[in-house]
């Protein structure tokens, strides 16, 4: 009896748990998004009118390794980066940047409700009745292509799965919040007319995300995340005159894969 208690004292013993307490971490990797329908304001010289449930989608590049492991072309897809610091085995603190591409479907047809005034598009003139629209290129395109950036603080805890004996190894399931500022660049043609933004301070977004958090070898992680969440934009650019606007809202699921490291010990 002794000698049991004894060899099993010594494999509990043995057993080595991960350590990622006051350790920095570093990622990159690739998403995708769907969006709820928004309804879009539109303000400017000569019209103040709102498209309703409007539809969009993202904008993924195919899948090849030039396009997604060429260094020079690394920032075309919809990609995620990341830094951060793990407060404790449990809780880490991050900030970083989900390159999100958001794209109005074109042909669809909306409702469209307000005021455009002949001078400003003769084609589409209205004077406040409710109507409809077809989303077509001479009417608006429009899109957050360079990109729907969320510049996202998050936290997370990580709820340890499993782990090697030597716990160089681990997989953890990771819960967490996130928030920050959105920076889009849009792209829009209003009545033919626009161009591709600058980047721009045009709202915030919030949200939670679950996920697994693969260890491997103590220095490199692999991590599979869903996000979904709320975006507000009340300023965004469009045609780049300054006194035309959009704003919209709309909610959000994004997945992600990344890669990481984790520095120190």
């Amino acid at each position: 009896m002794p000698l049991i208690f004894l060899v099993t004292s010594t494999l509990a013993t043995a057993q080595t748990t991960p350590h990622l307490t006051h350790r920095v971490f570093a990622y990159w990797g690739y998403n995708r998004a769907q969006f709820s329908a928004s309804s879009i304001h539109f303000t400017g010289a000569d019209y103040d009118f709102i498209l309703h449930d409007v539809l969009a989608k993202d904008k993924p590049e195919a899948f090849t390794l030039n396009n997604y492991f060429n260094p020079k072309n690394i920032w075309i897809p919809q990609y995620n980066y990341r830094v951060g610091w793990f407060f404790n085995d449990r809780w880490s603190f991050s900030l970083g940047l989900d390159h999100m591409k958001y794209v109005v479907v074109q042909g669809q047809q909306v409702a469209l409700n307000g005021t455009i005034a002949p001078s400003r598009s003769a084609a589409y003139a209205t004077s406040g009745e409710t109507g409809e629209a077809r989303l077509t290129p001479d009417f608006l395109t429009y899109e957050h292509t360079d990109g729907l950036n969320l510049l996202g603080f998050d936290v997370d805890h990580y709820s340890l799965l499993t782990h090697s004996g030597n716990g160089k190894h681990a997989l953890y399931l990771t819960q967490g919040i996130f928030a920050g500022p959105v920076i889009p660049r849009t792209d829009v043609r209003l009545f033919g007319e626009g161009i591709n933004n600058k980047f721009h301070l045009a709202g915030y977004g919030a949200g939670l995300q679950l996920g697994v958090f693969a260890l491997v070898a103590d220095r490199m992680f692999l991590r599979a995340n869903v996000r979904g969440g709320y975006i507000e934009l009340p300023s965004v650019l469009t045609t780049g005159m300054s006194e035309d606007r959009a704003s919209q809202h709309f909610w959000f699921i994004q997945e992600n894969v990344v890669l990481g490291v984790l520095i120190g010990k």
